[in-house]
């Protein structure tokens, strides 16, 4: 069986694709991941067969400018937020649709799947008649991404002679059932448990090594480049004040001037190879990041900002016992130690993340569901598993 896979250009949106590929190949199956740009060569560095559906393409520019290029309206309200980025992940799904419908005719794959945002891996389903798959990457979405990105994909719709967005045969849903969002969801679902993969890594020698003091992971990842410097001035020296060891996994961000002693500045580096040597991350509320710790058992502070999703994270983290919320303008060094020494004392919380980790472990793996998958290609109806 032949599985194109689609994804749009973020690390978060391709990642997680990642261990469901492996399980297909390993079943013998053939996988082609398609996305935009260098995540072509994202995906082939984690060594699955890729091809590019465009070249670099901006989110931020999508989003942000009407197709004329005039500026997207920017509301303040959730509602209006979702519905502005809902439009520009359908100007992407028009920017790359051609090419995806191409490389669908041309490699003539059996199933479809694709991550909620990236709609042009849909349209070739629709268009070409084959059973396509919704693979999540935690919290479902809000029913007004897919409804503006309709909105905004109308002329594509016409031109290839369909009614709307092509509804998924399955939807794979990685979150453990606590944490995901209450209501039922649309459609046929498998529960799938969550493996992160952030990328290829070798871990350092000094993961290994016992520490002395609790040790802390901050990652701040794709936060507002001035909201996130104003944080790493801020968050380590908090965490040096308050006694404790530092990861700062923060890329290719400047560190302006010298670090205490107690802070290991990692740049990039895959979480999953750290997490298992911390006792607690400090993090912007990133999917693959809470998830991923989660998957260790470890209690979170989510510093979230307001133009994502982040804020969801961290709300559904704190209702579960399993983090705190921090909004980064209350993240003055006092109260980040302040909240970082509770929750690492807070027996209740490392019980509560615990308790996560143990329900992410009890779900199927994506090998797994291998056999679902392949049944969608003999025209089976998938068991709704919830």
């Amino acid at each position: 069986m032949r599985i194109l896979l689609t994804a749009a250009p973020m690390y978060g949106h391709v990642l997680p694709l990642v261990p469901i590929s492996w399980a297909l190949r390993s079943a013998g199956h053939e996988v082609l991941l398609a996305a935009p740009g260098e995540f072509a060569e994202v995906a082939a560095e984690a060594g699955l067969p890729a091809i590019a559906t465009a070249g670099p393409v901006s989110m931020g520019d999508l989003i942000g400018f009407e197709r004329d290029g005039t500026p997207a309206a920017r509301p303040a309200d959730p509602a209006g937020r979702v519905h502005r980025s809902g439009r520009g992940f359908g100007r992407l799904a028009a920017h790359v649709l051609d090419r995806t419908v191409r490389i669908a005719e041309r490699w003539r794959p059996d199933l479809v799947v694709s991550e909620p945002t990236e709609y042009a891996g849909r349209l070739a389903a629709g268009l070409l008649d084959l059973p396509w798959v919704e693979h999540g990457w935690g919290l479902r979405l809000p029913d007004g991404y897919a409804r503006a990105a309709e909105q905004e994909l109308a002329p594509e719709l016409t031109a290839l002679g369909l009614p709307g967005l092509p509804a998924p045969r399955l939807r794979l849903d990685p979150c453990p059932p606590r944490l995901q969002l209450p209501g039922p969801p649309a459609g046929p679902v498998r529960r799938m448990r969550y493996l992160p993969y952030n990328g290829p890594a070798r871990v350092p020698s000094w993961v290994r090594l016992p520490r002395e003091r609790p040790r802390v992971c901050v990652t701040l990842g794709s936060m507002p480049p001035a909201v996130r410097s104003g944080l790493l001035a801020t968050v380590p020296a908090a965490l040096h004040a308050a006694g404790l060891e530092t990861v700062l996994a923060t890329g290719s961000d400047p560190i302006e001037g010298p670090l205490p002693d107690s802070v290991r500045a990692v740049g990039w580096l895959p979480l999953d190879t750290v997490l298992p040597a911390c006792d607690l991350v400090v993090h912007h509320g990133g999917p693959g990041t809470a998830m991923t710790a989660l998957v260790h058992g470890l209690p979170q502070l989510v510093l979230p900002f307001h133009l994502s999703d982040t804020a969801t994270y961290a709300q559904r983290l704190a209702e579960l016992g399993a983090g705190r919320r921090l909004p980064p303008e209350r993240a003055e060094a006092a109260e980040v130690a302040h909240t970082v020494r509770e929750l690492l004392a807070d027996p209740a919380a490392r019980t509560a993340a615990a308790g996560l980790a143990a329900e992410i472990a009890a779900l199927p793996t994506p090998a797994e569901l291998v056999p679902a998958l392949t049944a969608l290609t003999r025209k089976e109806t998938p068991v709704c598993v919830n």
